[in-house]
């Protein structure tokens, strides 16, 4: 099977157009470190289809705190604050049978990152947060939720200066948008 079409042409695209991008302009290092040359881009993507799971009240309960914690999140003016209250809503137990939990999580998991980055030395302590979230080896939801917690691990690897992570990522993100694309085109 050729690369085209195990990617897809968007997918091959956004590979050699990323790709491009890291060569042109993404190699220097951020003041005061070194930039590795060894590094490579990692954009290995599984991906799962979430089957919706039988509906119980703990499934509606953890999903109506989920959405409580955005609105508070909402309407909290200061990064901290909306940290915190992104970062309780991650850290609540996930009923069992819960499957639609998954893009919740990597939701908030997103915006929380967003959040901390805003917030002095808060890039290092994102990407601990989201990398093993989004891990290669770990499979990904085909949902938008997925989409977009990469391209925020693509935003947090390029300020730290970690451009293999950061074309990954972005690469990654590109493909599960496509699957989405082509999901919806059935």
């Amino acid at each position: 099977m050729t690369i085209v079409r195990r990617l897809g042409l968007a997918g091959v695209l956004g590979v050699v157009a990323i790709s491009g991008l890291v060569a042109m302009g993404c190699d220097a290092a951020p003041e005061g470190e070194e930039r590795s040359e060894d590094a490579s881009i990692d954009a290995r993507l599984r991906t799962h289809a979430i089957v919706p799971g039988e509906p119980t009240p703990q499934g509606l309960a953890y999903l109506e705190a989920v959405a409580d914690a955005h609105a508070q999140a909402d309407a909290e003016g200061r990064a901290e604050r909306r940290a915190a209250v992104l970062r309780d809503a991650l850290a609540l137990p996930v009923p069992g049978g819960l499957p639609e939990a998954e893009p919740l999580r990597l939701e908030l998991a997103a915006r929380l990152c967003e959040t901390l980055a805003e917030q002095p030395g808060g890039v290092p302590v994102a990407l601990d947060l989201l990398a093993p979230m989004l891990d290669p080896e770990r499979s990904l939801p085909v949902d938008r939720s997925s989409a977009r917690a990469l391209v925020v691990l693509g935003d947090l690897a390029a300020r730290s200066g970690d451009d293999a992570l950061a074309a990954g990522s972005y690469a990654r993100a590109i493909r599960v948008m496509s699957l989405l694309r082509q999901e919806l085109e059935r």
